[in-house]
């Protein structure tokens, strides 16, 4: 038996009309709970790099991209003393780690502009201090009483770029005690 609709007809159903139809819904249902159809099983699953491959027995492969974190290839490099004093901080500095084991103050110019997600690590190895600065249109948010500059030799600290005219500074930096 076929299902009879309303819609088809114009008009309301009939008593056997709608019996018909909870008969035929029924028959349908007790066919599929007595021979219920066979899953195609999967058979292997397997990565490779940040792809998840699921193969099922039918030899049909399916492939998800799987979430990672965003690691961020941080670049070691040596910060020379530069001549002037001063080191201006540029895109290509993104992602690195600078390590200073020089014996005279570098000042750390941070610009007003830079990538979305910039950040810079400076290490104090030496005696000679990193000083955090930027031009008269930057704002550098350290910590309340404490200076924009490194510690002591060891001190870390990274210059998180926040927004335009605007950076934040994280790590080990000097106590101000003239407050």
């Amino acid at each position: 038996m076929t299902i009879t609709y309303r819609s088809d007809l114009d008009r309301p159903l009939t008593s056997e009309e709608l019996d018909g139809n909870f008969h035929d819904s029924d028959d349908r249902l007790t066919a599929i709970e007595d021979n219920p159809p066979t899953p195609i099983e999967i058979t292997n699953i397997y990565a490779e790099g940040s792809q998840c491959h699921v193969v099922l027995a039918n030899a049909t492969e399916f492939v998800f991209t799987l979430p990672q974190a965003n690691f961020r290839p941080s670049i070691v490099g040596t910060l020379d003393a530069p001549t002037d004093g001063v080191y201006s901080v540029t895109n290509a500095d993104s992602n690195r780690y600078w390590r200073y084991e020089g014996g005279g103050d570098v000042t750390i110019e941070l610009p007003a502009t830079a990538l979305t997600d910039m950040e810079v690590t400076f290490r104090q190895l030496g005696d000679g201090v990193l000083i955090f600065s930027g031009a008269t249109d930057v704002t550098i948010n350290g910590m309340e009483g404490f200076l924009n500059l490194t510690a002591s030799p060891g001190s870390t600290v990274t210059a998180k770029f926040a927004a335009t005219g605007e950076w934040d500074l994280i790590g080990r930096i000097a106590e101000d005690v003239t407050a």
